[in-house]
């Protein structure tokens, strides 16, 4: 019995002939004739292993996160070792079991059950064998090449190369013996190659990753070898023909029990994935690339299933009707319970309680002024910060932490508001947490510099594509009312996280591997317990603590929501939802104290606030407040936090004029900024895609639209307004990836280190006068590399702050009578001139001479 359809050769040869090609004896002519036809039955075949193959390109090679997760794979003292290659080659070799296996038995039935029909199938004649073992080759490439940076062509050509002596091989090499010997060597070369890439991994990086991606190709050679011969195995099967009294699943003994063992494995695995996620703590990418070969494997049993015969194929049709039929007639819609935001467990002491309004808060800050014996304006700081993930999280943190370790814990108290967006809210907590540990605090170890670095180097993107491919998409599916999401998930590794490096901080020497109860992590505890505190005649704001603005957006309407720890008057907050209010007081009113709506009294912990502020898509759920609406990231509103910080400034303002103190003082408004674009409206665009225009608009606008209004406000107020400074705190993401600029000291890591900076970035563009940029699209989500971590920490040292960080810093100890601390830890890092923040005086200059004539 022939079974052209094993091998490629033979086939090529098969379709030409059924499409009355004219017959030459050159096979390339005859593949190029072919070559619409295969690409149609490859597609119609294997569709579901190409979508996900697309998946997995799209993830790692086009994301800009993809770039720090690999980064992170090789880099000497990242959070994963050795077992994290060995799970994700195992990830990748079980996604190429999965797109190559079959169940022959079902296949041998599907034909015995056809055999007397009017068009009878013989699934094993027309399986394309050759190509499902060349596509199982793909995901061996693909993650081979994503380790590189901008060498797809390279790595497709070796590919291509690979297939041509494969296709040679099989047609010259036809002993079964001489086959195993080769199939034996192949595995002794791809055991020496991993004994040499173990031997140096975490010492060396460009070596390291070549030794990797030449043994993923030497794996999917012998994974090839192992298809090949197992797939004959298959076809002898086959042709013997069919025992009577012997099951078709004995028949195909060893293929059964490999398809069952896979089916079992998977089985096993997904529900420890699903019950047992932090003792597991796979890496992203493993986990993701694992859980594409559970859904390959899943839906082609599935589909083998039902096309068995046309019986199950009617029969899923009409359950399918009845599936739709069902949900139209009772509206049903994705179960959604689990996304509702819980109560916080650890309760409140803010009960029959109402929150400050401006105006209280006012009146602390006028004593501060008045209170006032140094001489010096007293310094009034509004901070903001703007979104970008972890690493708005760590910039604003690691800024904020160093301006307090400066002057000795002081700046903190002249902080009169802070108001954060999506990654910086995390900042916020880390910033609340340090807070938190060093309360009335006269001078701040030095350990506490690097709280940011021990939180922010953690992995919080497992849990997120553990909960977007598993938990949160079957809870969507099965009827019930769930309790937890994939947003409450990462509140737990967030607090966790937090807590362990507080204990870092402290000089534990087993902080990465204790158990911290709830009441033991910051990030659980009540969100108002960060502002008010239980005296005698009653609940009183904290001294020498903030206004914080948590922005959020909703997501039915797109409005503005703030977790706020004061009460938001409408006149100025004309359009925001006060979800606090609504979380913990009896009702939301208007400025003339009119009911606008019921408060549900539920109270949430600070980590829950700030999350609510970072959930960007796909990596994490919208959070539905009871009755209010759900909430999403709150850079789909506005991503810089400074229109919050404008609101704040007009009340000030008027109070000022109004009232004002009987002192001086300078209002500064800090703007934590971590890697949006410049302002240039007139640099060279290309034209795009009719499709893809509105989508890059509505996704570009709240970064580089309402955020560049808002910056572009802020210092227009700095340049109008005399007692007004407008502060930027800029993150330069192109001299972050500088290799010119060391991060490090020791001559072996600064050799890695300039390494590494290639993998960073995404692109280089030359501009219209020839000079060239890297451009590099730090990730959104929440992962950081330890490279980057060091960068950033280099960048935010004192040495590189510009002059008038220097004068406030210096102002607020003049005024609080502190002297400077050490400068010891920041020796570590190197100083460049380049990395000096830049001041915004020409900006101001032009502001103050259009509008003041000076």
């Amino acid at each position: 019995m022939v079974y052209p359809n094993n091998d490629f050769s033979a086939y090529v040869d098969v379709v030409c002939k059924q499409y009355n090609f004219k017959l030459t004896d050159n096979f390339f002519v005859k593949l190029l004739k072919i070559l619409p036809v295969l690409i149609w039955r490859t597609i119609k075949d294997a569709c579901i292993e190409l979508f996900f193959l697309f998946a997995f390109w799209m993830v790692l090679a086009k994301m800009s996160q993809g770039r720090d997760l690999i980064v992170s794979l090789f880099e000497p003292e990242g959070i994963y070792g050795k077992t994290r290659i060995v799970f994700t080659t195992l990830a990748v070799l079980s996604l190429s079991v999965s797109m190559w296996i079959i169940p022959a038995f079902m296949f041998h039935e599907r034909e015995l059950r056809t055999k007397e029909e009017q068009r009878p199938n013989y699934p094993l004649h027309d399986h394309l064998f050759f190509m499902h073992r060349v596509l199982p080759l793909v995901p061996f490439w693909l993650l081979a090449a994503v380790l590189f940076n901008d060498h797809s062509i390279l790595f497709l050509l070796a590919g291509l190369l690979q297939l041509v002596l494969l296709f040679y091989y099989n047609r010259w090499i036809i002993n079964q013996r001489t086959r195993n010997k080769i199939l034996m060597f192949v595995g002794a070369i791809w055991t020496l190659i991993a004994v040499w890439f173990f031997a140096i991994f975490h010492q060396e990086y460009t070596q390291a990753k070549v030794l990797l991606a030449i043994n993923l190709y030497v794996l999917s050679v012998f994974v090839y070898l192992v298809y090949h011969q197992a797939d004959n195995r298959i076809l002898r099967v086959h042709a013997s023909g069919v025992v009577p009294g012997e099951s078709l699943i004995t028949k195909y003994k060893l293929n059964s029990i490999i398809y069952f063992s896979c089916l079992l494995a998977h089985t096993l695995i997904v529900l420890l994935i699903y019950y047992l996620p932090f003792r597991l703590s796979f890496a992203p990418e493993s986990l993701m690339l694992y859980m594409f070969s559970v859904y390959v494997f899943a839906i082609d049993l599935f589909l083998y299933i039902i096309n068995v015969s046309k019986r199950r194929q009617l029969a899923a049709a009409l359950v399918g009707m009845g599936v739709v039929i069902v949900m139209g007639v009772f509206h049903w819609h994705l179960n959604t319970s689990h996304y509702t935001m819980d109560p916080n467990a650890n309760g409140t002491l803010f009960v029959n309680s109402q929150r400050d309004d401006f105006s209280a808060r006012y009146e602390a800050l006028k004593k501060n002024i008045e209170a006032n014996r140094s001489g010096e304006p007293y310094p009034v700081i509004l901070v903001s910060g703007e979104g970008g993930g972890s690493r708005a999280g760590l910039w604003l943190s690691q800024n904020l932490i160093n301006f307090d370790y400066d002057t000795k814990g002081a700046f903190r108290n002249h902080i009169f508001s802070m108001s954060t967006v999506s990654g910086s809210s995390v900042g916020l907590g880390t910033v609340f947490t340090f807070w938190d540990n060093t309360r009335d605090a006269t001078n701040i170890d030095s350990s506490w510099l690097e709280l940011p670095a021990t939180i922010y180097a953690n992995n919080y993107v497992g849990s997120s594509i553990r909960g977007l491919l598993l938990t949160d998409l079957y809870k969507s599916l099965v009827p019930g009312n769930w309790k937890k999401d994939r947003n409450s998930t990462l509140q737990n590794e967030e607090a966790k996280a937090t807590a362990r490096a507080v204990l870092k901080a402290k000089g534990y020497k087993d902080w990465d591997d204790c158990d911290i109860d709830d009441s033991g992590m910051t990030l659980k505890k009540d969100f108002m317990y960060f502002f008010y505190e239980q005296k005698d005649n009653g609940m009183q704001y904290r001294k020498h603590t903030p206004i914080v603005l948590i922005n959020t957006c909703r997501s039915n309407d797109g409005r503005r929501g703030i977790f706020s720890s004061i009460k938001l008057g409408e006149t100025y907050f004309n359009e925001a939802i006060d979800v606090a209010g609504y979380l913990y007081e009896d009702s939301v009113c208007d400025d003339n104290g009119v009911r606008r709506c019921k408060g549900i009294k539920m109270p949430i912990s600070l980590g829950q606030a700030c999350n609510t502020s970072e959930l960007f898509p796909l990596f994490s759920a919208p959070a539905y407040v009871n009755g209010l609406g759900s909430f999403v990231d709150g850079g789909y509103h506005e991503n810089s936090g400074l229109k919050s910080t404008l609101d704040i400034y007009q009340q000030l303002k008027i109070k000022l004029d109004k009232e004002p103190p009987n002192g001086k003082y300078k209002i500064y408004i800090m703007y934590l900024k971590n890697g949006s674009g410049e302002k240039e409206l007139y640099k060279k665009m290309e034209s795009e895609p009719v499709l893809l225009q509105p989508l890059h608009a509505l996704f570009s606008q709240p970064f580089e639209g309402s955020a560049s209004y808002f910056e572009e406000k802020a210092r227009y107020v700095g340049a109008v307004d005399e007692n007004v400074v407008f502060l930027p705190i800029k993150l330069n993401p192109k001299n972050l990836v500088n290799a010119n600029l060391a991060g490090v000291t020791d001559n072996h890591k600064k050799r890695l280190e300039s390494e590494i900076l290639k993998d960073l970035i995404n692109d280089i563009v030359v501009n219209s006068n020839g000079t060239k940029d890297t451009i590099l699209n730090f990730p959104l989500a929440r992962w950081l590399s330890k490279t980057v971590i060091n960068r950033m920490q280099m960048c935010a040292s004192p040495a590189h702050r510009n002059v008038e960080v220097n004068q406030l810093l210096e102002q607020v100890k003049r005024v609080n009578s502190v002297s400077a601390p050490t400068n010891e830890p920041f020796m570590k890092y190197p100083v460049h001139q380049e990395l000096k923040m830049p001041e915004d005086t020409v900006g101001r200059n032009k502001i103050r001479k259009a509008f003041l004539n000076y």
